[in-house]
């Protein structure tokens, strides 16, 4: 697996092959297939790990409390995150990529990645929505965003040359006001 993620690390998903694979980890083809019924499922393997991690790392933000910290709580809970899943980023950008396709095992995937994230952002929103599907659609939102810098951080092409550390911090503004600030504040 490790081995996988290395080359999915430095290729796209669609050109890394399970033969590769094998050669780059010293073994046969055959013996690949023995654990593994392609490269789709070295991936859905490896979610479980990453779908751990993250609920191990959000464990003390579950019941909504970080919130009430103001910024310095939206700040512990952004760097949690993208602390946690920037170790993760070669599954994370192939189960996002792969989800938005519309593949049902990579859309469950997602949703067990970001699962714990969903879960700290839905217990912090204290702020008077319209609807529950409102509430739904903007911690959906939040954690997409979350997604897409945990995995555009080392792409400064696609966040304007943007530094981490800029992109954190305006993370952190945002689920602080949209999440943890009184409305208008």
């Amino acid at each position: 697996m490790s081995t996988a993620l290395g080359l999915l690390g430095e290729q796209s998903y669609r050109d890394v092959t399970a033969v590769e694979i094998a050669r780059a980890a010293g073994t046969s083809p055959a013996t690949l297939y023995q654990y593994f019924a392609g490269v789709e499922e070295i991936v859905l393997d490896a979610v479980e790990n990453v779908a751990q991690a993250t609920a191990m790392a959000l464990s003390e933000f579950a019941n909504g409390t970080w919130a009430t910290k103001g910024l310095p709580g939206a700040e512990q809970l952004v760097v949690s995150v993208l602390d946690c899943w920037s170790e993760h980023k070669t599954v994370l950008r192939i189960v996002t990529a792969v989800a938005a396709e519309v593949d049902p095992r990579f859309v469950q995937a997602f949703k067990s990645v970001t699962r714990p994230v969903t879960r700290a952002l839905a217990s912090a929103v204290s702020r008077p929505m319209p609807s529950a599907s409102a509430r739904t659609a903007l911690v959906h939102h939040l954690v997409v965003m979350l997604v897409s810098s945990a995995g555009a951080q080392q792409r400064s092409a696609l966040t304007a040359g943007l530094s981490g550390k800029a992109q954190r911090d305006a993370l952190v503004q945002l689920v602080h006001a949209f999440v943890a600030a009184p409305e208008g504040g």
